[in-house]
């Protein structure tokens, strides 16, 4: 299954809420990915400018985007994004293909 980073920052009303009441929310973004079919590898709270990162393995591109739409609706999540993450043997098969090419593409004069 392709891998997908998520970073997001919270909310005033969300912080506001996780200070008042403490909770681990790695429970509820694992049920959203597990909903969407997918399994989360790890979730962190960081520090700088996202409060939370998310790695999680998802069946494809839309189960994803699921996902992560269903969380930034909420209100809780401001300033979400993903990325797509490629294994080694995907990024030097990636390079291999671009080299393969590199004679079809001019750059702007």
């Amino acid at each position: 299954m392709p891998a997908y980073l998520y970073q997001g920052s919270y909310s005033s009303d969300a912080l506001r809420a996780l200070v008042t009441n403490p909770e681990d929310r790695s429970v509820a973004a694992r049920a959203v990915i597990e909903a969407n079919g997918g399994t989360m590898t790890g979730c962190w709270m960081a520090f700088g400018e996202d409060d939370i990162i998310v790695i999680a393995d998802m069946p494809d591109d839309e189960s994803m985007a699921g996902a992560a739409l269903a969380i930034s609706s909420t209100g809780a999540i401001v300033g979400g994004r993903t990325t797509k993450l490629l294994t080694m043997d995907q990024a030097v098969a990636s390079m291999g293909k671009a080299g393969a090419v590199m004679k079809a593409y001019k750059p702007p004069a």
